[in-house]
């Protein structure tokens, strides 16, 4: 089905009042804008299905409201960007929300396996990708685009009833809703703080700290103009040019006028903003300038990381969970420095929910030789006391 009208709506929704569970995709293009420009919005319970235009629909106030509905579940896979646009549309969060990606991964079908992959492991079934590169925002929508976008819900329940058996049979179902506790806290969505976007500026470590600050007031200032006029920050002045004139500081629009990469339509609109930001860094006490926390380029012990690897690999073939899924790379570089830091260890990433059990403690154990690894009569590598 595919609503185009309030009337539409109205009806499909007074449908879906007593279901349980709603299956929810979204389809979006985001090339040019900073946020999505939503195209499409796909909502299942596992009997009805359509897909609804929000382009062609002034007010989505009904299926907002089944969305903020607590009792009901909202089944995603892949959710990050979907529920960015929802969060954004009901202006909060919608909780409860299952992951199928995520919930896939716990179950040993892969990490960061594809709508289609999950489809045909789920059910047996192969669905088409062949409309991935439609401009959804575009009108009027095809037949064959109308019932691809479908697809991704139609599935979904089916695939959500499969996962939730599975889940319970290797009793992981809370460790699913340890995983998406995130997509239920109003900060995820929150948009970036202007005020440290700079630190995402390549080789800012070369500038002093006044210099630091100028680039933290363009930066911001950017950052802010971006939202604003919905556009990339890049498409107002890149990266490279706040950072040559934070190095530069230049005092007057002409000077400003002669740096590459600064088109003179968009001095004619900000140069005044700019000069204005330059100014606040400038008069800026010499005590509240930027200074940069220490390049955290902590080395840890040699060999070290490579065994804590090594057992990850261990303990996922026991679990039959990718090792990035218990823990990637970075996590043990992270857990390791933790460690020789003398830091919290409870803070860290695999002390939460259910990895402090199944690797956390058992790392936590290996660095601090209170176990070791050995190979049994049988050929396997296991962990045994110090």
């Amino acid at each position: 089905m595919y609503i185009t009208s309030a009337e539409q709506l109205k009806v499909f929704c007074e449908n879906l009042q007593s279901a349980e569970i709603l299956a929810v995709d979204t389809e979006f293009v985001r090339e040019t804008t900073y946020f999505h420009r939503i195209g499409l919005i796909q909502v299942s319970s596992g009997e009805h299905f359509a897909a609804i235009d929000p382009i062609l629909l002034s007010d989505l106030t009904p299926l907002l409201e089944l969305l903020k509905d607590p009792a009901k579940i909202k089944i995603f896979h892949a959710a990050r960007q979907d529920l960015e646009i929802l969060v954004r549309l009901c202006g909060q969060v919608i909780p409860p929300v299952f992951d199928t990606q995520i919930a896939a991964a716990l179950v040993g079908w892969g990490a960061q396996i594809s709508f289609a992959k999950i489809v045909h492991k789920a059910l047996g079934k192969k669905i088409h990708k062949s409309e991935t590169y439609t401009d959804w925002c575009r009108r009027p929508l095809s037949q064959s685009q109308i019932e691809y976008a479908i697809d991704d819900v139609r599935y979904l329940v089916p695939v959500y009833n499969k996962l939730i058996e599975r889940l319970k049979k290797m009793n992981r179902l809370d460790w699913v809703k340890g995983e998406v506790l995130n997509w239920e806290d109003p900060e995820t969505f929150a948009l970036p703080d202007p005020q440290k976007r700079f630190m995402k500026i390549k080789n800012l470590r070369s500038l002093k700290p006044r210099n630091l600050t100028i680039l933290k007031e363009l930066v911001a200032w950017r950052e802010g103009e971006a939202v604003k006029r919905n556009c990339l920050p890049k498409n107002i002045v890149r990266d490279e040019t706040l950072l040559e004139i934070a190095r530069k500081i230049p005092r007057d629009l002409k000077t400003i006028s002669g740096f590459r990469g600064f088109h003179q339509r968009e001095l004619g609109k900000s140069g005044a903003a700019i000069l204005s930001a330059i100014e606040r860094a400038m008069e800026t006490p010499e005590g509240d300038l930027v200074i940069l926390p220490e390049n955290n380029g902590h080395t840890t012990t040699r060999g070290v990381e490579e065994l804590l690897s090594a057992y990850v690999q261990i303990r996922s073939e026991e679990l039959k969970i990718e090792p990035s899924v218990l823990a990637d790379r970075k996590q043990i570089h992270s857990f390791v420095t933790h460690f020789e830091q003398k830091l919290d260890m409870e803070e860290h990433f695999l002390f939460q929910g259910w990895r402090k059990e199944f690797i956390g403690s058992p790392m936590l154990s290996l660095l601090s030789g209170k176990v070791g690894l050995k190979i049994d009569s049988s050929g396997q590598v296991c962990l045994t006391e110090s």
